[in-house]
């Protein structure tokens, strides 16, 4: 809901500073292209447009109205923001915080730049990129291969097929589902099952789940993670030869080891 409000709000706000230059079919005709032919789009209100050619240009800050249909190879400059359906084809580009209301969909190899907000029910098509810290509403839907940069988050039951990777701390809510081969990169993990995919480094408990770990492991844990390491690392291996750990626990409490420690 708050999400929601925050491009409501965007939205408005993107529109009161392109009011005055609202384009229509006719004054799309006449952009000019540059040397590879591609179309020059200025910032403006498309909104009134519904078809986009292959590889049109747009500058930062343009506001697209729902159904918008863009064709392959297109690109957006910072914090253009699109209503809901729109669809893209493949190989489309975006700069850093677009935002996207609900239901757009996007063809593979898509890529977007950092903090990129995305609301409920995406789906995006096979080796699509996404930069650091975009975000996800519920039951989001990636291809094969697609990857994302640092402290990405994703909301409720989203999918991802096989090959996804992660980078640091990136956070899920509950009921994702992951295929084979995906891989992060220290992430956040809140839930009492371990991680369905591979890990590199240390698996982050959220601030959420503190009580549970002092109550689990008989510690106060105060402080950021570098103090709680320093305090905790040295215990591990007493911890570890506890039999009433989970599989989740002792994966986790695995990861904090030094690297020469590690079973």
């Amino acid at each position: 809901m708050k999400k929601e409000k925050k491009l409501k709000k965007i939205y408005k706000d993107l529109k009161k500073e392109v009011k005055k230059m609202i384009f229509t079919e006719k004054d799309f005709k006449r952009f000019k292209t540059n040397e590879n032919g591609y179309i020059v789009c200025p910032t403006g209100d498309y909104s009134r447009i519904k078809q986009f050619p292959a590889h049109s240009i747009f500058a930062e800050g343009c506001f697209f109205g729902e159904w918008s249909s863009f064709a392959e190879g297109c690109s957006f400059g910072e914090r253009c923001s699109f209503a809901e359906w729109c669809s893209f084809a493949e190989w489309c580009s975006f700069a850093e915080w677009c935002t996207f209301a609900e239901g757009c969909s996007f063809g593979k190899g898509c890529s977007f730049g950092k903090g990129c907000s995305f609301a409920e029910g995406y789906s995006f098509g096979e080796g699509c990129s996404f930069g650091e810290r975009c975000s996800f509403g519920e039951g989001c839907t990636f291809a094969e291969g697609c990857s994302f940069g640092e402290r990405c988050s994703f909301a409720e039951w989203c999918t991802f097929a096989e090959g996804c990777s992660f980078g640091e701390r990136c956070s899920f809510a509950e009921g994702c589902s992951f295929g084979e081969g995906c891989k992060a990169i220290s992430p956040y993990w809140a839930f009492v099952y371990a991680p369905p995919f591979e890990t590199e480094g240390k698996i982050y408990p959220p601030a959420s789940c503190r009580e549970y770990w002092e109550e689990r492991l008989k510690i106060k844990l105060e402080g950021c993670y570098g103090e709680i390491e320093e305090k905790i690392v040295p215990l591990l291996p007493k911890i570890l030869e506890r039999k009433d750990l989970t599989e989740c626990e002792r994966r986790i409490l695995e990861s904090w080891l030094p690297k020469k420690e590690v079973k």
